[in-house]
């Protein structure tokens, strides 16, 4: 069953699928109402309902609260029509997004172990799926479980790769870890701000675990592109211990090929004779990162993480147009 979206002050009037977000159902529709982190933490795609009633899928994301309530604004990303809607977005312009959301069944091609319980999954698409190196997708892996999933590989062509961890107990990361070749799931992509800004400059990009992914995605699109940023970029990838560093000779690869670049690894575990630095990623960040300001920094990785980095930076007085990231842990 479809409703429709009407999106005020512009008029623009939406068929929306019943099982449509609100965001998605303007996306397709040439509608790029604003958002960041497409599951309700962010809180960047709220806009006023005006008329109509919507089911809200995820009661207790992070973004919701009772004041909101009051007021009508509501969770694009997070709400479906159950009627006929009508919803105000807020001021801007908001032009037909550049690449535009699409799902597509996709078919799980391979599975290779990179470390410990992390793993590379490759899935493929009947169609090549347009994304920005640093955007994710959104994966439906059954039961109405959706998680999000950064890529790694560089778009034009319809393969898709991800680096995951299973965590024991971790609803989504089983799933995922339990899929065997040829399995079919949905895929919804791109979603996504933290890309790479292409301008001369010092770049300092900062990883945690998995969230090596989009940064070797972004690190891939410079080497592919031949970019020279004309000032160091370092590339600062942090996790428990050795063993734990994932894709570390594709991340290698991609930092050999775009100039001024250099690998800062860092673990917290670190065994007699590790040659690089031990501790957090914040710590080498103070250390190497002399004038932090002047820096454009680029992190993905656990909730945790991205917070301290941000904490760190803030105080360090870094503009926060020049820190670029996605909350969806």
């Amino acid at each position: 069953m479809t409703r429709q979206l009407r999106i005020e002050p512009d008029g623009v009037a939406i068929d929306a699928a019943g099982h449509d977000t609100i965001l998605q159902a303007a996306r397709r529709g040439g509608v790029a109402l604003p958002y960041e982190c497409g599951w309700g933490s962010c809180g960047a795609c709220k806009v006023t309902l005006i008329d109509g009633q919507v089911d809200l899928i995820f009661p207790g994301a992070p973004a919701v609260n009772p004041r909101d309530a009051r007021r009508n604004r509501i969770l694009a990303c997070q709400s479906r029509a159950i009627s006929d809607v009508t919803i105000a977005r807020g001021p801007g312009d908001w032009s037909a997004p550049t690449p535009r959301c699409v799902e597509q069944q996709a078919t799980l091609r391979g599975i290779d172990d990179l470390a410990p319980e992390i793993r590379q999954f490759s899935f493929e698409t009947a169609e090549p799926i347009d994304f920005r190196p640093g955007q994710y997708a959104i994966l439906h892996l059954g039961n109405g479980l959706r998680r999000c999933y950064s890529m790694c590989n560089l778009p034009g062509s319809t393969i898709l790769q991800f680096i995951a961890k299973r965590y024991d107990g971790g609803t989504g990361s089983n799933a995922l870890a339990a899929l065997a070749p040829g399995t079919r799931i949905t895929i919804e992509a791109p979603f996504g701000v933290c890309t790479l800004r292409r301008q001369p400059g010092r770049k300092v990009f900062v990883a945690g675990g998995t969230g090596i992914a989009p940064i070797l995605a972004m690190l891939r699109e410079a080497a592919a592109a031949h970019l020279d940023f004309g000032s160091p970029a370092d590339v600062i990838y942090g996790a428990r211990t050795p063993a734990d560093l994932a894709a570390d000779d594709m991340l290698a690869a991609a930092i050999t090929q775009t100039p001024r670049a250099r690998y800062l690894p860092v673990v917290e575990h670190a065994p007699s004779g590790w040659p690089h630095a031990a501790g957090l990623v914040t710590d080498v960040i103070q250390g190497a990162v002399l004038d932090p300001a002047a820096a454009e920094f680029y992190v993905a990785g656990p909730p945790v993480m991205v917070n301290a980095v941000r904490s760190l930076l803030r105080a360090a007085d870094v503009p926060i147009t020049q820190v670029h990231y996605d909350s969806f842990g």
